[in-house]
């Protein structure tokens, strides 16, 4: 007789446990991977140099300038203390984006299914817009993060089963969190508006949940209202930010619909090449295919109708203050709205592999090969200014008696950050450089007493023939270094002084 014997709770255990958790864990492992991929190749930009410039000073100071937003300041005041690498003070964005992928996971399952979940984290790993933003000094992936969070809490006490009630440190963790993306960007306060209306419609026949978000909501308030006064400034048509933008316009219907392919997998200047233009151009209306599919799919709960509310809600009142004061119509600006959008991609996609495998399919590879173009141009082509090749240039070559003309519009703080040597700096922009009589005046008044001259021009567009026909009247150009943004450094000697005297002679190249 043959006695079969349990397999061990224990092991069966271990095993689900194994299933549930690999794919997300390999998830998480390509989210940190891409995000840390290349970390410090490229310069900073100049956003985050003014995110540097913000936290060059005390606590107080930090905090009264920024508090529009202070949050991620301060978070960031206390990571530069620990490493000053451009990757290391990059790392931070990347610890909240790997949190962020978590937390989309999480509340994609909650919404919609573990599927739906597991390919709306891969959908925000994968996105060029985020892995930009993972990769950058600034506060973007903070509020997404923050925004996730807060909005798995009110999911939490959304989906409480009568006749319990929400509990208390349920609607806590949803205000603070909320508060905290606020203290992050402003914008995420329009998340508040789907919230509301959420929360009315689900407990609608219940007066005291309602009593009880209304609280937390006033103490949000409460706790924000230092603010208030900063962001009501900020928002104003005269603002500093208003005159930043001077000549931005409001987004047009097509603007609009164009940000479904910038926030999914191309957010780059226009392709050079017609096929890849055409292509990426019709993949706008396959993204709203996939999400028409995922909204008419029948639920017998409304979470993906929370789910849109959570995406086209807050877009609706920033497009409106586009038009009436500032336009702040920005991917940047929306990103926090992202994972939203991927959750209801999720959503249509695997409604199209129940009712359509081959469509899904197909729709699916037009995805990927849409994704992989827009990450092979990410991590391919150069997006930021050359300022740190150009500095890495000069400490090379530089001699004792050298000077460095930087004439770049803004960000003699980039000169600052990344030169180690020891020439005497100049910064003498060429921001009034408009024609020929202007370029021999700019020239002109370069500083003297030196032996050599690292000339660092940004990209002068239609005047660059004028700069350097200037410049060649007044000096010798020993060699010329070019670089993909369209910047130049040229290596200057006096007109007196013989080819020779200037050595070493360096060959003209792009490093």
């Amino acid at each position: 007789m043959t006695i079969k014997m349990p397999r061990p709770v224990k092991s069966q255990l271990s095993t689900a446990t194994l299933n549930r958790w690999l794919p997300i864990a390999l998830i998480l492992t390509t989210a940190i991977f891409l995000f840390t991929y290349q970390l410090g190749r490229e310069s900073l930009w100049l956003d985050e140099f003014n995110s540097l410039e913000d936290i060059d000073q005390s606590v107080s100071a930090a905090y009264k300038e920024n508090q529009l937003r202070p949050l991620y300041y301060l978070l960031l005041m206390f990571w530069a203390s620990l490493g000053s690498s451009d990757a290391w003070l990059r790392s931070l964005s990347v610890i909240f984006a790997v949190i962020s992928v978590f937390l989309i996971y999480r509340l994609g399952r909650r919404l919609a299914g573990e599927t739906e979940g597991l390919i709306a984290a891969l959908l925000l790993t994968v996105s060029p817009l985020f892995i930009s933003h993972a990769q950058e000094i600034r506060m973007y992936a903070l509020s997404l993060c923050l925004g996730l969070a807060g909005t798995l809490f009110v999911v939490d006490a959304l989906l409480t089963e009568r006749p319990h009630r929400p509990a208390q440190k349920t609607l806590a963790g949803w205000a603070l969190f909320r508060l905290l993306a606020i203290y992050t960007v402003p914008l995420n306060i329009t998340l508040l508006l789907p919230d509301a209306l959420i929360v009315i419609w689900r407990f609608r026949r219940e007066r005291r949940v309602l009593v009880n978000f209304a609280q937390w909501l006033l103490l949000l308030f409460v706790l924000w209202s230092p603010s208030v006064l900063s962001v009501i400034q900020q928002s104003s048509p005269d603002s500093s930010y208003a005159n930043d933008h001077i000549g931005a316009v409001p987004p047009g219907p097509d603007e609009l619909i164009r940000q479904l392919k910038f926030l999914t997998v191309w957010p780059f200047p226009v392709q050079s090449n017609a096929i890849a233009a055409l292509f990426y151009k019709l993949f706008t209306p396959l993204v709203a295919a996939i999400i028409g599919a995922a909204i008419i799919r029948k639920h017998r709960s409304p979470k993906l109708l929370w789910t849109c509310a959570w995406l086209f809600l807050p877009i609706m009142p920033i497009v409106a203050f586009s038009y009436l004061s500032v336009p702040i119509w920005k991917s940047r600006y929306i990103l926090f709205v992202t994972p939203y959008l991927f959750i209801l991609l999720a959503a249509g996609f695997t409604r199209l592999w129940q009712q359509w495998k081959i469509a899904a399919v197909t729709l699916g590879a037009l995805y990927f090969v849409a994704i992989s173009g827009g990450l092979i141009h990410y991590y391919t082509a150069q997006t930021r200014t050359d300022y740190k090749f150009n500095v890495e240039t000069i400490e090379q070559y530089e001699q004792p008696g050298d000077a460095i003309v930087w004439s770049y519009e803004c960000c003699s703080i980039a000169l600052m950050h990344y030169y180690d040597g020891s020439s005497d700096i100049h910064v003498h922009t060429a921001k009034n450089v408009k024609t020929p009589a202007t370029a021999q005046q700019w020239v002109a008044e370069f500083p003297t007493g030196y032996d050599r001259w690292w000339l660092v021009t940004e990209n002068m567009g239609p005047v660059v023939n004028d700069v350097k026909s200037a410049v060649s009247n007044a000096y010798n150009i020993e060699t010329v270094f070019e670089y993909e943004q369209g910047s130049n450094v040229m290596l200057l000697t006096p007109r007196s002084q013989s080819a020779e005297a200037a050595a070493p002679i360096l060959k003209p190249g792009k490093p």
